[in-house]
C-alpha cells in the first residue's frame, strides 16, 4: 500500500493536488504562528536529512506530452509517514487542510527508492471539491 498527503493547491505542472512539501509558501503566505513555522521547518529539515529527493519526477517524450509523477510514501516507510502526518496537522492548524489517500497498488512507476515511489499523475485521485475550494485558496 501507498500513502501520500494532499492540500486543494493544484500543481501547475502535473495538475493535481500538490502534497503537503510544496503547500509551506503557502502556510508561511497564511501567516501561520511562528511555533507552527518553526515545527515545520523540523519536521522538512529531517525529510532533507532521511529522505532522498527522486532522481526523476517526470518523464518527457520526442512526440507526446511530458508525465509528470507524484510522491506516495510506501506503507513500509512508517518514520516518515508519522511524521508526514504530524506535518499534515501542522499545515491544517495553519488554515489549509490536508488529506492522507492511499493506493492499494501503482500500476506504473517512474522513480522509486526504500521509502517512496514516484508514480503518473494522472493515477492520483482527487480529494478536494476544488469548486467549493477554489476562492478559498486563491
Amino acid at each position: 500500500m501507498y500513502v501520500r498527503f494532499v492540500t486543494p493547491l493544484i500543481d501547475p505542472d502535473a495538475r493535481v493536488e500538490c502534497g503537503f512539501f510544496r503547500s509551506y509558501w503557502y502556510v508561511e503566505r497564511l501567516g501561520a504562528p511562528e511555533w507552527l513555522m518553526l515545527e515545520l521547518r523540523i519536521q522538512f529539515a529531517w525529510f532533507n536529512d532521511e529522505l532522498d529527493a527522486p532522481g526523476r519526477v517526470v518523464r518527457h517524450f520526442r512526440r507526446r506530452r511530458s508525465l509528470y509523477g507524484v510522491c506516495w510514501f510506501r506503507s513500509s516507510a512508517r518514520e516518515c509517514i508519522s511524521r508526514a502526518r504530524y506535518c499534515a496537522w501542522l499545515i491544517s492548524e495553519a488554515g489549509l487542510p490536508v488529506e492522507a489517500i492511499t493506493a492499494h497498488c501503482l500500476r506504473e512507476t517512474i522513480w522509486q527508492d526504500d521509502l517512496q515511489v514516484v508514480a503518473p499523475a494522472r493515477m492520483a485521485p482527487r480529494v478536494f471539491d476544488h469548486r467549493l475550494l477554489a476562492a478559498d485558496v486563491q
